[in-house]
C-alpha cells in the first residue's frame, strides 16, 4: 500500500473512532521523538492511575486490567519534530462521566505537574473540542504516523 493510501486509510479509521478532543502539547526544552513518546506514556499512565485508582487489595486497576478499555484513556498520539520543535498532537476520547471541559482540565493539570511548571504557559498545552473530525485527522497525519507506543487503541476498535 503506498503512503497516500495508508494515510487515507488511517484518516478514515481515526474519523470512525469519534475522538472528542484535539490537544497539542509542547515542552520548554527540546526533546527527541523518543523522549516525547516516553513523556506521553508517563502522562497518561499517571492520569489513568489517578482517575481509576486502586481496588480493594491496593492494586492499581490500570495495571490489573491492562487490556480493558474501561481503565484506559482512548487516544491517538502523533509526534512531530522534523522541521519544527518536537511536539505532540493527540486525539482523545473523553472519559465516561466527564465533560469535555473537565477532561481538558484534568489533562492540563497533570501535564503541567509532569513538566514541573509553576505558571501556566499557553504554548505548552492547547486543547479544543473536535468539530470537524476529518479535518483534524488530516492535519494530524499530514506526514507523520501514529505513535503506537504512547497511543491506546482498543484491539476491538474495528468492530462496527
Amino acid at each position: 500500500m503506498n503512503e497516500y493510501k495508508l494515510r487515507e486509510a488511517t484518516t478514515e479509521w481515526l474519523d470512525k473512532q469519534s475522538f472528542d478532543l484535539f490537544i497539542t502539547l509542547n515542552t520548554e526544552v527540546e526533546l527527541t521523538k523518543e523522549q516525547m513518546s516516553e513523556l506521553m506514556c508517563r502522562l497518561f499512565y499517571k492520569i489513568e492511575c489517578d482517575v481509576f485508582g486502586k481496588n480493594i487489595n491496593g492494586e492499581w486497576r490500570r495495571e490489573l486490567y491492562k487490556y480493558k478499555d474501561k481503565f484506559h484513556i482512548k487516544r491517538a498520539v502523533v509526534i512531530e519534530g522534523d522541521e519544527k520543535r518536537t511536539h505532540a498532537h493527540i486525539q482523545v476520547k473523553t472519559l465516561e462521566g466527564f465533560t469535555n471541559e473537565q477532561m481538558i482540565e484534568l489533562l492540563k493539570l497533570e501535564y503541567m505537574k509532569l513538566l514541573n511548571t509553576k505558571r501556566e504557559k499557553g504554548f505548552l498545552f492547547h486543547a479544543t473540542q473536535i468539530a470537524n473530525r476529518d479535518a483534524v485527522s488530516r492535519y494530524t497525519l499530514k506526514k507523520y504516523k501514529i505513535d503506537l507506543r504512547s497511543s491506546f487503541i482498543s484491539k476491538h476498535s474495528n468492530k462496527q
